[in-house]
């Protein structure tokens, strides 16, 4: 019966290592890190996730509010 035990317990701390393996890989994913990186300018954004993967994306630059021009507001009473 020790034998059996035995393989219950390390049964147990393989699973136990192996799940939380899992949750630190996960985190690791969902959290990524900013990275910067010279040659490709000022237009992208790079993230590093767990440390394997690279991932870069173009940032779009918004225009400013300002420069459209105001809606004019109808007034429905005199339609």
């Amino acid at each position: 019966m020790g034998l059996w035990r035995n393989r219950k317990v390390l049964t147990f701390l393989a699973a136990v290592l192996v799940c939380g393996a899992a949750a630190a890989v996960s985190l690791a994913l969902a959290y990524p890190q900013p990275v910067s990186n010279p040659a490709l300018g000022a237009g992208w954004q790079c993230h590093r996730a767990a440390g394997l993967v690279t991932t870069c994306s173009r940032v779009s630059r918004a225009e400013p509010l300002a420069h459209h021009p105001r809606a004019v507001p109808v007034d429905y009473r005199r339609v």
